[in-house]
């Protein structure tokens, strides 16, 4: 019982001995809230285009958007990202079906298709130019008209 009493109190005076020596600290923040544009409606306006000309290269147009964020405090290891989405064609994943059949409207990013649903990660300083180009289905008969489309660009910061 002695021996047991003794061991006992060796290994409560090591135990007693140890003291802190790690100090945990940091801050918890939040991504920056950013924005395309100021939540405004980005017009892509292509004018009169001849219905024999369109051939996924004429009639290219800058999209005109900026990206903006509202907090001072950055992360390094953060990254921004634009995604792309909207409804696709049924002949080219990187065109957003507009009003008449057989016609999209194809987004590039350094002149590669920016397919729906994909990500790209980009830089709020220099964001890359966007272009918007008519692109038709092969063999399409397109009618004389108006035409419209509506996609949604994204921002994240994460």
């Amino acid at each position: 019982m002695k021996k047991m009493a003794l061991m006992v109190l060796i290994s409560s005076s090591f135990a007693a001995q140890s003291a802190e020596n790690l100090k945990f600290h940091g801050t918890l923040i939040s991504p920056p809230n950013c924005t395309i544009s100021h939540n405004q409606t980005i017009e892509v306006k292509f004018g009169n285009m001849l219905i024999s000309k369109i051939d996924g290269t004429r009639y290219a147009q800058n999209v005109p958007y900026e990206i903006t964020c509202d907090s001072a405090v950055r992360d390094d290891t953060m990254t921004m990202t634009l995604t792309l989405s909207g409804s696709v064609t049924d002949f080219n994943q990187a065109a957003i079906n507009t009003s008449v059949a057989g016609l999209g409207i194809e987004l590039r990013q350094n002149d590669q298709p920016f397919t729906l649903g994909s990500t790209i990660t980009v830089n709020e300083q220099s964001a890359p130019v966007l272009k918007a180009i008519p692109v038709k289905k092969s063999g399409a008969s397109l009618t004389e008209g108006d035409f419209d489309a509506t996609a949604t660009l994204q921002v994240d910061y994460q």
